[in-house]
C-alpha cells in the first residue's frame, strides 16, 4: 500500500431522503436545533450511510470522525459551548479519511455514490489594499457604500432595524474584537485544529492577517456596518489567508452545528467548480443557515468554489460609478443539466472603508468587501421577519436589487443589493415573498 493522503469524502446517496425530510429551513434557534436533530436522525438511519462506514472499516482506512456521540449529547455540548471537538460526517455529510491513493480509487469504483476529493489548498480571496496608510476617522464621503445600498436613506426615513438578535459566522482569518467599531459584538472566537479534530476557543478573539476584521466591520461596525446590532462569531478557517479543503469541511460542519448562527459569511475559495462538494452546502441550507460567499476577484469568466455553488448566495462587487468592478468574478455554470449565472447579486466592493487590526480604517477593493454588506442587509431582514426561511430570505434579497444600467446583466446577477424599503417607516408595506414555499436549496438563479 502506498503513502496515505487526506481525502474529503461524502456519501451522496442519502441526499434525496435527507432534503425531503427538511423543507422548512427556518433560521430561529429552536427551529435550527429541531432541523439539525432531524437531519442527523435520518442520516443515522440511512442504509447507504451504514454501507459507507462499513467499507471504511473493512479497508482499514482512518476515518477522522473524532467525536462520536448521540445527537442529544452533541447538541447539548454545542448549545452550552462545552464541546471542544467537532464531528465529521454529521450535518454536512462530509468526513475526512486518511487512505492511500489506491484505496481512494477503489472507493470511487465500489461506492459510486460517494464523492472522494483529495485535500488541497484553499485560500483567501485577497483584496487590493492601499499603500497610503490608514486613517483615524470616518468622513461622510467614506461611507458611500451605505448610500449605494439605500441604507443611509432607510435610516433617515426611520428604519429601526439593526440586525439585533442575529449572529453571523465569519469564516475568515480571524476578527480583532478590540477594534472600537466592533467592540462587544464578537460573540466568541475559535480556531480549528483539523489534525486533532478540535475547536479551540480564542480569548480574546484575534485576527491572524487583518482580512476578517475588515469584513466584520462591514457587517456590524458602528459607523461603517450595515447591521450594527448584529453579532459575529469568529471562525478562523484560513489563518494568515491560507488553508485547505479539510479546513473548509471542518468549519462548515462547525457552523452547521452552532444553533445561534443564521448566516455564514465566507471570502475564500478555489478557482473553478468542485461538483463533489456542492451538495454539502444543501445540508447547511436545510438546517437553516444562509451561506453568503464571495464569487472571486479574477474578473470575467472566472469564479471560485464554493461561491459558485447553486445553494450559495454568491456576491460580486461594484464601484462608486455604479458599475460592476473590473475585478469582480462572473461566469456561467452548467450543472446537472441546468444553467445559471453567478454572481446572484452585487454590492459595493471597490474603495470600501472598514476596520483594520489595532484600530483605524482603510478602503479595500474586493468581492470580500461586498459579501459582508449583503450579510448585514440579510440580518436586517431576519430581525424584521424572524420566522423567514433561508430560501425566502435569499429571494427577499434578490427581489430588492437595483439594476445597474451601465453593466451587462450577466455580470451583476439580479443587480445591486438594496435595503428593502418596507424596513423603513413611512413606506407602505408591500406584499412579502416570505410566505412562499420552495424545495430546500432550489432557489432559482439567473438562466433557470
Amino acid at each position: 500500500m502506498g503513502a496515505t493522503q487526506l481525502y474529503i469524502v461524502r456519501n451522496n446517496r442519502a441526499r434525496a431522503s435527507l432534503l425531503t425530510s427538511l423543507a422548512a429551513q427556518r433560521l430561529t434557534r429552536d427551529a435550527r436545533i429541531s432541523q439539525i436533530r432531524e437531519l442527523l436522525r435520518v442520516r443515522d438511519a440511512s442504509e447507504a450511510e451504514k454501507t459507507f462506514q462499513s467499507w471504511i472499516v473493512d479497508a482499514g482506512a482512518k476515518l477522522m470522525r473524532l467525536l462520536q456521540t448521540d445527537v442529544g449529547t452533541l447538541l447539548s455540548q454545542f448549545e452550552t459551548g462545552a464541546a471542544n471537538k467537532a464531528p465529521f460526517g454529521s450535518v454536512t455529510g462530509m468526513s475526512l479519511v486518511r487512505m492511500s491513493e489506491e484505496d481512494a480509487d477503489r472507493m470511487r469504483k465500489e461506492l459510486p455514490g460517494v464523492a472522494v476529493v483529495r485535500d488541497r489548498p484553499l485560500s483567501l480571496i485577497r483584496p487590493n489594499r492601499p499603500t497610503g496608510g490608514k486613517q483615524a476617522r470616518v468622513a461622510r464621503a467614506d461611507i458611500w457604500h451605505q448610500e449605494a445600498t439605500w441604507w443611509s436613506a432607510a435610516k433617515r426615513t426611520g428604519m429601526a432595524a439593526t440586525g439585533q438578535g442575529v449572529t453571523i459566522a465569519v469564516l475568515d482569518t480571524g476578527v480583532d474584537e478590540t477594534h472600537p467599531e466592533i467592540q462587544g459584538k464578537v460573540s466568541a472566537g475559535y480556531r480549528f485544529d483539523v489534525a486533532k479534530g478540535e475547536v479551540v476557543r480564542m480569548t480574546p478573539s484575534t485576527d491572524t492577517e487583518g482580512h476578517g476584521t475588515h469584513v466584520a466591520g462591514l457587517i456590524c461596525g458602528n459607523t461603517v456596518g450595515h447591521a450594527p446590532g448584529a453579532r459575529v462569531l469568529n471562525g478562523t478557517m484560513i489563518p494568515n489567508g491560507e488553508g485547505n479543503l479539510s479546513d473548509f469541511a471542518f468549519a462548515l460542519e462547525w457552523t452547521a452545528l452552532r444553533p445561534e448562527v443564521q448566516i455564514m459569511n465566507m471570502s475564500a475559495g478555489i478557482p473553478g467548480f468542485i461538483p463533489e462538494l456542492r451538495s454539502a452546502m444543501e445540508e447547511l441550507v436545510a438546517v437553516g443557515v444562509l451561506p453568503v460567499i464571495a464569487v472571486g476577484n479574477e474578473g470575467r469568466h472566472r469564479t471560485r468554489s464554493p461561491g459558485n455553488f447553486l445553494e450559495a448566495l454568491s456576491v460580486g462587487a461594484t464601484n462608486k460609478e455604479g458599475r460592476v468592478a473590473s475585478f469582480s468574478g462572473s461566469g456561467t455554470m452548467i450543472v446537472d443539466n441546468s444553467e445559471y449565472n453567478v454572481p446572484d447579486l452585487v454590492a459595493p466592493g471597490e474603495g470600501v472603508l472598514s476596520c483594520v487590526v489595532g484600530g483605524g480604517y482603510e478602503p479595500w477593493d474586493g468581492t470580500s468587501m461586498a459579501t459582508p454588506i449583503v450579510s448585514g442587509i440579510a440580518a436586517l431582514i431576519i430581525e424584521k421577519y424572524p420566522n423567514i426561511t433561508v430560501t425566502d430570505l435569499s429571494d427577499e434579497l434578490v427581489a430588492n436589487c437595483a439594476k445597474l444600467e451601465r453593466s451587462p446583466e450577466w455580470r451583476q446577477g439580479h443587480g445591486l443589493v438594496q435595503v428593502p424599503k418596507k424596513l423603513a417607516r413611512g413606506h407602505a408595506r408591500k406584499k412579502s415573498t416570505t410566505g412562499k414555499k420552495k424545495a430546500a436549496g432550489k432557489r432559482p438563479k439567473r438562466g433557470q
